[in-house]
């Protein structure tokens, strides 16, 4: 699968007119999963097309909080001997309202979400979504979208979701700064609340050396913890590895490594 998709993306880099302005973004990860003695993998191929090119704030893998760009996705994982896979998209009209959809489908499942929002200001979206999986119930989702713009590109975004039932509830920030020297710092949070479990936290703290290299810390209640670091060699492609693990489970070891083409 993947040797097919790499030459494609080889041939998109060819229209790769202007440094630091992106139409395809592409990735290829890996992860080694070792616990008590036994192991897996987990591969997954992801690419995003967008109909008008992206301009990176600083850090050439950082965008702005809201997306406003019209984007076809594709996905494609394996796991345990299972494939999973996804297509989907989002149109945005000149009139605010914006129309999302997407399908996936694995051994014996497949599920389809629709989705419809509305972009009030290049700093403010509400979208509502509605999952229909395979001899289920429909769900719905509903989230609202801010974008607190501050100096240059800085910014602090906000996400608050909820379910239909509100059985589930959840609030996410991500906080971007520059901090000169092409140096930049990246600090985000997540917060669920699921009726019935346990509520989750998760924080992670990012920081670039400089636009093309940087390193992650991340955290959660559960006391899993990893560490990342990504390097773009040129203004297209960046390899990526990490570790992880849980302070309550030492037998768990997650071992990760990827390979990213912008375009």
């Amino acid at each position: 699968m993947f040797k097919y998709a790499l030459p494609f993306i080889a041939v998109a880099a060819s229209a790769s007119a202007v440094a630091n302005d992106y139409q395809l973004i592409s990735s290829l990860e890996w992860d080694h999963i070792r616990y008590s003695g036994s192991s897996t993998n987990v591969r997954t191929l992801d690419a995003v097309y967008f109909l008008d090119r992206k301009t990176v704030l600083g850090p050439l893998d950082q965008f702005e909080y809201i997306n406003k760009t019209s984007n076809l996705q594709a996905g494609y994982s394996r796991f345990a001997g299972t494939n999973l896979w996804a297509l989907g998209g989002e149109y945005f009209t000149d009139s605010g309202v914006v129309v999302s959809a997407s399908h996936a489908r694995s051994s014996g499942f497949h599920a389809n979400t629709l989705g419809l929002g509305y972009l009030f200001s290049d700093d403010f979206i509400v979208r509502a979504e509605a999952l229909r999986p395979r001899s289920d119930s429909t769900s719905y989702l509903f989230s609202a979208s801010y974008n607190l713009q501050l100096e240059g590109n800085d910014y602090i975004g906000f996400t608050a979701a909820t379910d239909d039932d509100f059985d589930y509830q959840g609030i996410s920030s991500k906080y971007f700064a520059a901090l000169g020297d092409d140096r930049f710092i990246t600090v985000g949070a997540s917060y669920d609340r699921n009726k019935g479990a346990d509520n989750q936290w998760e924080a992670e703290v990012g920081y670039y050396f400089s636009r093309m290299t940087s390193v992650a810390v991340s955290y959660d209640r559960s006391k899993s913890y990893g560490f990342k670091a990504k390097h773009f060699f040129n203004q297209n492609w960046a390899l990526a590895a990490g570790y992880g693990s849980n302070r309550d489970v030492s037998g768990l070891k997650v071992w990760h490594a990827g390979v990213t083409g912008q375009f």
